[in-house]
Order: C-alpha cells, then sequence, then structure tokens
C-alpha cells in the first residue's frame, strides 16, 4: 500500500474517532438538555403554582387594604365631624373663658372686700372669745362661791333643824319631868322645904348622861332593821369616838330626817335607835348621819 493509501485509511480512522465523539458528545449534550429541560420545566411550573399563590395572597392584601382604606375614610369623616365639634366648642369655651376672666376681674374687688370683712369678722371672734372665756371663768367661780354656799347653808339648815329637834326633846323632857314631878308631890313622894324634889337621881337636862363625841364625825346607814322597829346600823364606831349614848344627826341631801341614838358600839359599826324629825320620817340604807356641825355633841 502506498503511503497516500495510508495516509486515507489514517485520516479516516481519524474521521471515524471524530465522528464517533461527535455522536457521544451530541448525545450527551442531548440527554443533559433533556434533564435540563425537565428540570427547567418542572421549575417553572413550581414558579407558576409560587406566582399564582402570591398573585392570590397579594388580591387578598389589596382586598384587605382597600377594606382598612374604606374604614380609614370612615374614620377620618367621623374625626372630621368630631374636629369640627370639638372646634366649635372650643370657640364656646373661649368665649367662656373669657367671660369667667371678667367675672374674676370683677369679683376680685369683691373678694378684696370681702377679705377684709372677714379679716375684721375675726378680730371681732376673737374679742367675743375673749370675753367668752373670762365670762367663762367667772361663772366657774361664781359656781364654786355657790357651791361653796350651798354646802355652808345646807350644813347651816341641817345644824338648825338638829339644833330644833334637840330644842323639841328638850322640851318633851321638861314637860315628861314637870309631869312627873306633879305626880310625885300629888303622891307625897316629895320631901324637904322650899318644894325641892327628891328625884336626884332623874336624868338632867343641863347635865346629859351622853358622852361627849368629835364633832363632824360623819358615816352612813348601812343597814335597817325589816322588823318594824326603829333599829339602823352605821359604818363608824368606837374608832371615830362614839359611845353608847351618842346621838347622830340623820339627814339625806338637805332633808333631815332625825337622830339615831346609839345602843351599841364597836369599833368600826354601832347600832341605835331612830328618833324620826315628823311623822312621815324613815331611815333608809344609805342616808348620812353625823355627830355635830358645829360643837360637840
Amino acid at each position: 500500500m502506498t503511503v497516500f493509501g495510508k495516509l486515507l485509511v489514517f485520516m479516516n480512522l481519524v474521521f471515524s474517532v471524530v465522528t464517533g465523539a461527535l455522536i457521544v458528545f451530541v448525545f450527551t449534550t442531548r440527554a443533559n438538555w433533556q434533564a435540563a429541560y425537565e428540570d427547567a420545566k418542572n421549575n417553572a411550573q413550581t414558579a407558576e403554582a409560587a406566582y399564582k399563590k402570591e398573585k392570590t395572597s397579594h388580591e387578598n392584601d389589596m382586598k384587605l387594604k382597600d377594606s382598612e382604606l374604606a374604614s380609614v375614610v370612615d374614620e377620618r369623616k367621623a374625626l372630621s365631624g368630631q374636629v369640627t365639634d370639638l372646634q366649635d366648642k372650643n370657640q364656646q369655651l373661649t368665649k367662656a373663658a373669657a367671660d369667667q376672666t371678667n367675672l374674676n376681674k370683677s369679683s376680685t374687688t369683691q373678694q378684696q372686700k370681702l377679705e377684709e370683712e372677714l379679716k375684721q369678722i375675726k378680730e371681732e371672734r376673737d374679742i367675743q372669745e375673749k370675753e367668752k372665756n373670762d365670762l367663762r371663768k367667772r361663772l366657774v367661780d361664781l359656781q364654786k362661791e355657790k357651791d361653796t354656799e350651798h354646802q355652808v347653808a345646807v350644813n347651816a339648815d341641817l345644824n338648825s333643824a338638829n339644833l330644833r329637834q334637840r330644842n323639841a326633846n328638850l322640851l318633851r323632857q321638861v314637860e315628861e319631868l314637870t309631869v312627873r314631878n306633879r305626880e310625885l308631890e300629888a303622891t307625897g313622894a316629895v320631901v324637904g322645904t322650899g318644894g325641892s324634889s327628891g328625884s336626884g337621881n332623874a336624868p338632867s337636862i343641863t347635865d346629859p348622861s351622853n358622852r361627849a363625841a368629835p364633832a363632824g364625825v360623819r358615816g352612813r346607814i348601812t343597814g335597817v332593821s325589816s322588823n318594824g322597829s326603829t333599829l339602823a346600823q352605821v359604818n363608824v364606831g368606837s374608832d371615830s369616838g362614839l359611845s353608847t349614848g351618842t346621838v347622830l344627826t340623820v339627814y339625806r341631801g338637805t332633808e333631815y330626817k332625825g337622830e339615831l341614838t346609839l345602843t351599841t358600839v364597836e369599833p368600826k359599826t354601832a347600832v341605835g335607835k331612830f328618833n324620826p324629825a315628823k311623822r312621815t320620817s324613815k331611815i333608809e340604807k344609805d342616808d348620812n348621819v353625823i355627830t355635830s356641825f358645829g360643837g360637840g355633841q
């Protein structure tokens, strides 16, 4: 074979290899293009679905925004009406404020006058309060003087009633002794000359047998007999200088009730017989007793 033939064979071989390579490249490229096409197709379908979904969402958003916009427009109209009303009210309030300012200006003078009058009233009230305090103090002093005078008067009344009762008792004793003396003279029991009687053991009017008790000893009735007798118990006794025969004045408040002659005396208590000043006088528990208001018993 010649060189030219060999060259042709070599060239055919190269051409065959190149052709095979081109065929393989075309097949591979076609296969890649098919896969890319399928991938692109899938991506396009996905993108279209996403686009449709986004479009639907966008349309819904637009509808919502349109609805909100309509609400905002309505609210704006309402607010515009409120603003108009508020402007009217503001004008009215401004006018009222101006009127109030004028009124305040006119009332300032009256307030000053009222303050001056109030100051004068306060000064007069302070003067009246001072006079009131002075009068109250005088009333307290007068009440104290009245209470003192009342106590003195009560003591004087009780002492007077006590003295009147004692005088009545002494007169009664004189009458009883006189009657007794006449009876003794009539029966011949009187002896001696000059009309002197033998009743030397009779009790003397000017020298009573009662022992003297301290003046001003006070107590109260702690018990009264319930059997109809006139016996009563007092809460003072021999520790206070009392003894059998001591006569206590019985009273309650300013009422003089009578006398209590002690028959039994103990250190802290004593029992005596009640002699009423009047038939209606009754001795009761918690009545007051006293030896005397001035001198001894």
